[in-house]
């Protein structure tokens, strides 16, 4: 059964255990107290790689029941962990937590998290002072096997915690690495270099630093020959450090990799959130919007296969959203058809907490409503959608939280002559223009567009044409058509307020041509309809 394990033969394996549970005559837990903890453990691990929820359940409580101490209850609490995560992140968070404080490492959030973090990242800093990665990559093994439980156990929260609780994130990582530096490292040790180095990348804007604790994480991989944890340092790499370095689509391949690699480790969640994180990117990369519906829906149904339901439920707007614009939904702008039904899934995710959904599905309301012009509508779903801290969300979220609410606010400035929308619009052009400054192949071209609407707006005709063809140029070299089919549809605007019908005109029918090319016929149509070219 162990053996069939470590070659992600769970079926298999949970058939070994259970016989040889059966096969233990007498009274098991006290003539053979080893055998029948190492198979409980075993089994309970297997199940849960089979999403046989219930039987993990089962063979949990009875070894809790029967063993004799904590430390001999400590896998199967971890599996409990994991398991508890597939639906609802908080409650996981809950019981983690409580296990991470028997075991020494007890993690509270303050009435002040801003302080807390600023506290225990300046702490982690202090300790890495000086450091050089010889100096980490060589200390000693981590031999307290309370410590390494802690580690692992962090691994699993600080998921759990990115999708459900973003002020305590943060304090995972930074606790993974101080116990990784105070007591010596361990495989699991890398997920947390690598974490510190996303946080470095998402938060501070450290590119080099963040660069320097990835590739420090990929070689403890080595060093450990963990194949475990590569792709939950993978999903750490090209989530939220790479984005800064190279094109976002360079992302996409070790995503997959990390996902099969996962799969074949039995680690399920992350196997599933890099999955998740893989059609996530597909969708902000401008692939055809076929390719991300298919991708959504052949991941989503492995993770309903497991019985994983909230990644599942993560896909869901994406999935939605490329329904919608290639005219598969009755209304362009609402999250309900095929997919999903957008105000049931905002009411389930706000009942069980997971405010990072809510944040994902009113962010894909506002893409759409300003897409279809509805730009009040778009602000009205920025508005509901402003629940979580995204600071650290990947690069590809970040810009796009910033772009939607730059051109959404400039849209509604022209209209309302309001100085409000203007400052919003400042306040989204600056936050992007610090992105485009750090890697403009992947955010330039919507700097670009966000200043060429500003140029429109305060009647900078020369510098408002030169910029929506500098934003069309660059989104097309970097290849992000749905951006430059934007572009394009308002450099037509632009053009057609100037009185130039039939330069307009060209614009617009280059805006239809990247819009099917994109695969968002829905929107082509539209624009046929109403703009004439």
């Amino acid at each position: 059964g162990i053996k069939s394990i470590s070659l992600a033969a769970f079926a298999p394996a949970a058939f070994y255990l259970k016989t040889g549970i059966g096969l233990i005559d007498g009274n098991p837990w006290s003539d053979h107290y080893d055998l029948c903890l190492q198979l409980h453990h075993s089994y309970a691990e297997a199940t849960y790689c089979l999403g046989k929820f219930d039987e993990m359940n089962k063979v949990v409580v009875n070894t809790f029941e029967n063993a004799r101490c904590f430390d001999d209850k400590l896998r199967s609490y971890i599996t409990l962990v994991r398991a508890h995560g597939q639906n609802k992140s908080p409650e996981a968070l809950k019981a983690g937590l409580h296990v991470l404080a028997e075991l020494g490492e007890p993690i509270e959030i303050s009435s002040d998290p801003k302080s807390m973090f600023m506290a225990e990242f300046l702490k982690t800093k202090q300790m890495l002072d000086g450091k050089t990665d010889d100096d980490i990559s060589t200390m000693k093994k981590m031999d307290n096997d309370k410590k390494i439980a802690a580690v692992e156990l962090m691994n699993i929260l600080a998921l759990y915690a990115y999708l459900s609780d973003q002020k305590l994130y943060p304090l995972i990582i930074f606790r993974i690495v101080q116990t990784s530096l105070s007591h010596g490292l361990c495989p699991d040790s890398a997920f947390g270099f690598a974490s510190y180095g996303g946080l470095l990348s998402c938060v501070f804007h450290d590119i080099k630093g963040a660069f320097r604790f990835g590739h420090l994480s990929l070689h403890l991989l080595e060093t450990f020959e963990a194949k475990e944890c590569v792709g939950r340092v993978y999903l750490v790499m090209y989530s939220l450090i790479n984005g800064w370095i190279e094109s976002h689509s360079a992302s996409l391949e070790p995503l997959q990799f990390a996902y099969a690699n996962q799969m074949r480790c039995g680690d399920i969640q992350y196997a599933l959130m890099n999955a998740r994180q893989y059609c996530t990117l597909l969708y902000y990369c401008g692939v055809e919007l076929s390719i991300v519906e298919k991708a959504c829906k052949d991941y989503g149904q492995v993770m309903m296969e497991h019985k994983h339901e909230l990644f599942y439920k993560y896909t869901l707007p994406y999935r939605q959203a490329s329904l919608n614009l290639m005219g598969r939904s009755k209304d362009p702008m609402r999250l309900t058809g095929e997919a999903m039904n957008q105000d049931a899934l905002i009411l389930e995710a706000m009942d069980q907490k997971e405010m990072t959904l809510v944040s994902a599905i009113y962010h894909q309301c506002s893409w759409l409503a300003y897409i279809f012009s509805d730009y009040k509508l778009a602000f009205e779903m920025i508005e509901k959608g402003n629940v979580i801290d995204t600071s650290t969300y990947p690069a590809f979220m970040i810009s796009s939280y910033a772009f939607v609410e730059g051109l959404v606010s400039l849209a509604l400035a022209r209209e309302t002559k309001e100085a409000t929308w203007e400052t919003l619009a400042s306040k989204a052009i600056d936050k992007m223009a610090i992105y485009a400054s750090i890697l403009p192949s992947n955010f330039q071209h919507k700097l670009l567009l966000l200043q060429a609407e500003s140029f429109f707006l305060s009647g900078d005709t020369v510098n408002a044409s030169k910029h929506f063809d500098d934003a069309i140029k660059a989104a097309g070299e970097n290849n992000f058509i749905q951006d430059q089919a934007i572009a394009y549809e308002r450099a037509g605007v632009f053009h057609s307020s100037e009185g130039s019908a039939l330069i307009a005109s060209q614009y617009f029918g280059q805006a239809h041509v990247s819009y099917l090319k994109w695969g968002a016929y829905c929107k082509a149509d539209q624009l046929r309809l109403h703009c004439p070219f």
